[in-house]
């Protein structure tokens, strides 16, 4: 019996795919070995594996393993499934039933810890600390967390059938929810007092400006003298959402630049109008990225003070390159640069008030404002600004 060679066929494939990418041919010669070598273990795992091979993930196996090795830990290969399910979160927006989830280490089950308004669950009444016990016929454990988002996403119009735990009544509830598409909130805001807004920005995805536009507008017609904006735990996001923003905050100066390989520098500039309310930042070391990108421009234009500590450390910008199968390329094309000309890759952006949260609140939950200290102190800071 004749084995398929689906080894060959896959290495060929990505280096068909390499050349569009690279424009080499000299990349099919140098790396020619490649498929021999996967011709050589084929045969051996033909000849004397014992047992079931999903040849699918085999082949995607061989795409991760090679873009693995540029040993850059933000360079990865995506599957198409990986792909859709990237795009979809950049987006903002998916098909579901509108909460956000997490695993109460205590039981080891999958609490609600969010529930969006006008969501597809709230709707239906489903509360925040409730607790998802079953989803399209699957009982679940936190150790199904992977799956939940999978069980409950689908095409707008479907349905899907939820049982929850409402831990305040001890009682069970069975839900029937149809999909509906939900925007993720990435920004939240409110006012403190009659003075200070507060304003969150979880991640920097393609709905992000609008819902700090939004929020801007409102804060500024409730007449705030001054702004704390939170980008604590956020891990970043689309550049140009970023740069957005950034413009909204800051007068006509560079906010960021960026380097690629080939040593071509490309600035971005905010325009002449911005919000001049004074703002203090708050950041911590799960502040990557993007949030970096903003709070390190606000920081060197003197336009904010930063509360926290000392950020992630990541300096470098991901580009996404697509592959006609649906898979795609993530790696790193270039190096950013804070308006002072800093890298921070590795080295993060120290706060002007050095403020850590008490040992015993870091693994809890929704702070109440008295317990948290780096909001407290980024309040006295602002109070300070405006006077």
């Amino acid at each position: 019996m004749k084995k398929s060679g689906f080894f060959r066929g896959a290495a060929i494939g990505f280096l068909l795919s390499a050349i569009v990418l690279l424009t080499s041919t000299a990349f099919v010669d140098k790396y020619y070995y490649v498929d021999k070598k996967l011709l050589a273990i084929e045969s051996v795992i033909n000849n004397y594996f014992v047992g079931d091979m999903d040849r699918t993930k085999m082949q995607e196996g061989i795409y991760k393993g090679f873009v693995a090795g540029v040993g850059d830990i933000y360079t990865n290969y995506y599957t198409s499934e990986e792909y859709a399910s990237f795009k979809e979160k950049s987006s903002g927006v998916y098909a579901g039933i509108g909460v956000q989830m997490t695993i109460d280490q205590a039981d080891n089950t999958i609490l609600i810890t969010e529930v969006f308004k006008g969501s597809p669950a709230d709707k239906v009444g489903i509360l925040s600390k409730d607790k998802i016990i079953k989803a399209a016929g699957k009982t679940l454990t936190g150790d199904d967390f992977e799956l939940v988002p999978k069980l409950i996403k689908g095409a707008q119009g479907t349905k899907v059938s939820v049982t929850i735990f409402r831990q305040s009544e001890n009682k069970m509830y069975d839900f029937e929810l149809t999909r509906q598409n939900v925007t993720y909130p990435s920004v939240v805001y409110k006012m403190l007092d009659e003075q200070l807004a507060y304003i969150k920005i979880s991640q920097f995805e393609e709905t992000t400006y609008d819902q700090f536009k939004k929020a801007l507008t409102e804060v500024e017609h409730k007449k705030a003298k001054g702004i704390v904006l939170d980008l604590r735990n956020n891990p970043g996001g689309l550049l140009h959402i970023t740069e957005k923003i950034a413009d909204e905050l800051l007068p006509k100066v560079l906010i960021v630049s960026t380097r690629d390989k080939n040593g071509t520098v490309d600035e971005a500039y905010a325009d002449d109008k911005y919000t001049k309310i004074p703002i203090v930042v708050v950041v911590n070391g799960d502040s990557a990225s993007a949030s970096e990108v903003l709070s390190g421009a606000l920081k060197d234009h003197n336009r904010a003070k930063l509360v926290g500590e000392t950020t992630f450390g990541k300096g470098v910008v991901q580009s996404v390159v697509p592959l006609s199968d649906g898979s795609a390329l993530k790696l790193t094309t270039a190096k950013y640069f804070t308006p002072s000309g800093v890298c921070i890759q590795g080295i993060g952006i120290d706060p002007d008030y050095k403020v850590s949260l008490p040992k015993e609140l870091l693994t809890r939950g929704n702070l109440q404002d008295n317990e948290d200290t780096q909001l407290q102190k980024a309040i006295e800071v602002v109070r300070q600004e405006i006077k």
